[in-house]
C-alpha cells in the first residue's frame, strides 16, 4: 500500500517545467527510506509531510472536525515565529529547534531534528561519482531568476547558475559539479550541506523569501544563521570563495543523519 504524503506542488501540477526541486525532492526522499511507493495525497487525507515549510498548511486543513487523523511528520519546519502546531499529530523529525517550539505541549515531544533533504548524498548512492567543473554554484530561488543580480554574474567564468525548476535529479548533479555553492533557495543549501559542499545562503530579493525557515533549520545544528551574502558590481569571486571556505560549518551532521534515518514513521 502506498504512503499518502502531501509536498506543496506550486504551479508544477499543472506544468511539469514549473517544478520546484526541493519540493519533489520530498517524495523521492521518502521513497528510498521506506521502500514503499509513495503517492500525492491533498493534506487533509495524506498519511504524512516531510519537506518544506508546510507545516502551517496543517493549521487549515480542518483534519480533527469530524474525526482525528493526526499526520506524520518527519522534517517539515515552521515559516513563522507566529505559528503554531497542535499536539496532536505525531512529530518524528521536525526541521528544527524554532519548529519544536511552536508545536504545543512541545516540552514532552521528543522529535528528531534535521530536514530529509540531508539524505539527498544518500539517495545518490549508486549513481556514480561526479566530476567538479565550476568553482562556484548559484542557486536562486524561483523569485530571484530575474533579478539584476542574477545577470551581472551570469557571464562570470568558473560560475554554474543552476535552475531550481530542473528535475531533481539533474540540479543534484549540477550542485555536485561545483565546488562551493551560493544559493537563496533553502534546499540549495541543504543539498549542498549534504554532499559536504561549502555554501552560504545569498540574498537577491531582500523582504520577498521569509528567513525564519533558515533560522529554524542553521538551529537543528545549534548554530545561528550564518550572514547572507549580497552581490553587488564589487563582487569578487576569490574573496566570496575564501569568506565561505573560512565561515562554513556544520557540527554533528553525521548525527542528524543518523537521527532522522532512525526516526522514520512506520505507517
Amino acid at each position: 500500500m502506498a504512503i499518502k504524503l502531501y509536498w506543496c506542488r506550486g504551479e508544477g501540477r499543472a506544468d511539469s517545467s514549473k517544478r520546484n526541486f526541493g519540493d519533489y525532492l520530498s517524495p523521492l526522499i521518502v521513497e528510498m527510506i521506506s521502500r514503499e511507493k509513495v503517492e500525492y495525497s491533498p493534506i487533509k487525507s495524506a498519511d504524512m509531510i516531510s519537506l518544506g515549510t508546510i507545516l502551517g498548511k496543517e493549521v487549515k486543513s480542518k483534519r480533527f472536525i469530524f474525526f482525528p487523523r493526526p499526520l506524520h511528520v518527519w522534517g517539515s519546519g515552521i515559516g513563522k515565529p507566529s505559528e503554531t502546531f497542535s499536539a496532536h499529530h505525531y512529530y518524528h523529525a521536525v526541521r528544527g529547534k524554532k519548529t519544536h517550539d511552536n508545536i504545543v505541549g512541545s516540552e514532552s515531544i521528543k522529535p528528531a531534528y534535521g530536514d530529509p533533504g540531508l539524505l539527498s548524498n544518500e539517495w545518490w548512492l549508486g549513481k556514480g561519482a561526479v566530476k567538479k567543473k565550476y568553482r562556484l554554484g548559484v542557486v536562486p530561488h524561483y523569485v530571484d531568476k530575474g533579478s539584476k543580480e542574477i545577470q551581472l554574474i551570469r557571464s562570470l567564468s568558473s560560475i554554474k547558475l543552476i535552475d531550481v525548476f530542473s528535475p531533481v535529479e539533474e540540479v543534484l548533479r549540477e550542485i555536485q559539479q561545483c565546488e562551493f555553492i551560493i544559493s537563496s533557495s533553502m534546499h540549495g543549501l541543504i543539498v549542498a550541506d549534504s554532499f559536504g559542499i561549502p555554501n552560504n545562503r545569498v540574498k537577491f530579493s531582500d523582504g520577498i523569501i521569509d528567513n525564519y525557515k533558515f533560522v529554524d533549520y542553521y538551529s537543528s545544528f545549534n548554530i545561528d544563521e550564518p550572514t547572507p551574502l549580497i552581490i553587488d558590481e564589487n563582487f569578487c569571486l576569490g574573496k566570496t570563495l575564501d569568506l565561505i571556505h573560512q565561515k562554513y560549518h556544520r557540527p554533528n551532521l553525521s548525527r542528524l543523519i543518523d537521527n532522522l534515518v532512525n526516526s522514520f514513521p512506520d505507517i
